[in-house]
């Protein structure tokens, strides 16, 4: 029993441990290439220490803005609608390849060739593009996905709107019935309304009996004749 508890205690550190290693690895792994980098800037471009520190900082943080945008980019385009649009995955694959050329030129090719040396500085407005641009794929793409989900929502909404009107109408035929009911009382009331005011329209005559206005329009036209009144031109009955 000790031994077994022993083992999954050991198992849970293990866990652990695998698990705080897994999380810090990949912010370490930029480090080594973050120093060839500022060395390289340092000692073939002959530029201060302080702006060789900065040259490695952006270069690595550039590495690592395009790739998480490429990944990002991809994922979406793998489980999105047919419908919705397409993310530029291909463009941010392009900043990834020229992230990694500039980090390789900047590790390996002055190393090679130190000549390069002189053309080496056009590199970095390159990388001011690519950072202007990843910044703009990033945007573009949080609009485009809170646009979705707003388009998300606004279907649901007329999702429950609709299930709500389904239900309405299986409740209304009785209260429809109920409404448009010609019975001997509706009937009465309607004949009385009408040897008071045989002007009334068939609209109002449905809302004082607190039925349709088609109904209302029915019961005059039905009542009327029967009553045998002349409608004069100000609604009242003529002598």
């Amino acid at each position: 029993m000790v031994l077994e508890n022993l083992r999954d205690w050991m198992g849970r550190i293990e866990a652990m441990a695998t698990d705080v290693v897994a999380r810090l690895a990949p912010w370490t792994a930029p480090l080594p290439t973050a120093y060839l980098v500022g060395r390289a800037t340092v000692e073939h471009l002959r530029w201060p220490t302080a702006v060789g520190i900065v040259v490695a900082i952006i270069v690595e943080s550039l590495g690592l803005a395009t790739t998480a945008t490429a990944l990002e980019l991809r994922e979406y385009n793998k489980s999105k609608r047919k419908s919705d649009p397409f993310a530029p995955f291909a463009l941010s694959a392009v900043l990834v390849g020229v992230y990694f050329a500039v980090a390789v030129g900047l590790t390996v090719a002055l190393d090679i060739v130190p000549t390069l040396a002189t053309y080496a500085p056009a590199i970095f407005p390159i990388l001011s593009l690519c950072g202007v641009t990843v910044l703009a794929l990033r945007g573009d793409h949080r609009r485009r996905v809170v646009t979705l989900a707003q388009g998300k929502a606004e279907r649901k909404a007329a999702r429950q709107r609709r299930k709500s009107a389904a239900r309405r109408a299986e409740l209304e035929p009785a209260q429809v019935a109920h409404y448009t009911e010609t019975g001997d009382n509706t009937r009465k009331r309607a004949r009385a309304i009408l040897a008071e005011r045989p002007g009334i329209s068939g609209s109002e005559l449905g809302r004082k009996l607190g039925r349709s206005e088609r109904l209302g329009r029915k019961l005059k036209a039905e009542l009327l004749p029967e009553l045998e009144l002349t409608v004069s031109s100000n609604g009242r009955e003529a002598s």
